[in-house]
């Protein structure tokens, strides 16, 4: 993969109300190739809505928004989901086929190249079942190709996601709240593995987070939400905690006022 220097995403005064509730507000933001960036905020912070908007489920009410040099705006049908095949996501509830094996639920995310219904992993090319494979060697879990996934731990399950996503060889990769649910041990190697693969591909992650010590821990860039703004995008380095608790309470709100 080749990184160019322009801009995978940039952002522009992005809005959306839902009815009467403002998700996002006047957001702009602009990510070069191969950065991390945390959204870090609390629940309803706008972080998933955003993500949303990042992957086209969602258009907003006001303001431009590019992806990959693509406007977002002006795509449509087969256009669209070929954007979206280049985009990876991995969400918190992992989002597993459970009764499936664990090589089969690796082998969706190559859905969106192939024509027609897929029935067993005999029905994917072969092609596509070894690097369903090579995916689950790298994620630490190539002896659980044919276990049912429901029989994963969390954590295991979030791996599995993770290569499910990276069957689609994206250039982007999503991540919302991809550790909520699991205990420390397990978010902490999710979190190491994602840094690892971005490294290793020069994947641009955007990662939305709660957890003032995750982010700041594994987070090369944070970008602090509340109430659908932006209150706060610096580097992680030149973060301490007590400066990023503020997006939690007052403090963020005055910034945000002042802008």
């Amino acid at each position: 993969m080749t990184v160019s220097d322009a801009p995978v995403i940039e952002a522009h005064g992005l809005s959306k109300t839902f009815g009467q509730v403002a998700a996002l507000r006047d957001v702009s933001l602009t990510v070069s190739p191969g950065e991390i960036v945390v959204l870090l905020g609390l629940s309803g912070s706008g972080k998933t809505t955003l993500l949303r908007h990042l992957n086209g489920l969602e258009t907003p009410t006001d303001g431009r928004l590019r992806v990959l040099g693509e406007d977002m705006a002006a795509l449509r049908g087969g256009d669209l989901r070929r954007l979206r095949g280049r985009i990876g996501m991995v969400f918190q509830q992992f989002h597993l086929v459970g009764r499936l094996t664990v090589l089969e639920n690796v082998l969706t995310g190559a859905l969106a190249g192939l024509r027609g219904p897929r029935l067993g992993i005999a029905s994917y090319p072969r092609e596509h079942r070894r690097r369903a494979l090579t995916q689950l060697d790298r994620v630490g879990l190539l002896d659980k190709s044919y276990q049912r996934a429901d029989t994963l731990s969390g954590g295991q399950q979030q791996r599995v996601a993770i290569a499910r996503a990276l069957m689609q060889q994206p250039e982007i990769l999503l991540a919302d709240e991809p550790v909520a649910s699991l205990d420390p041990e397990s978010s902490d190697q999710v979190m190491s593995l994602l840094q690892e693969i971005a490294a290793e591909r020069q994947l641009t992650v955007i990662c939305s987070l709660h957890q003032v010590e995750i982010a700041l821990a594994w987070g090369r860039r944070i970008v602090g939400m509340r109430s659908g703004s932006v209150v706060l995008d610096t580097p992680a380095a030149d973060l301490t905690r007590e400066a990023a608790m503020r997006i939690y309470g007052r403090v963020a709100a005055s910034l945000a006022e002042a802008k």
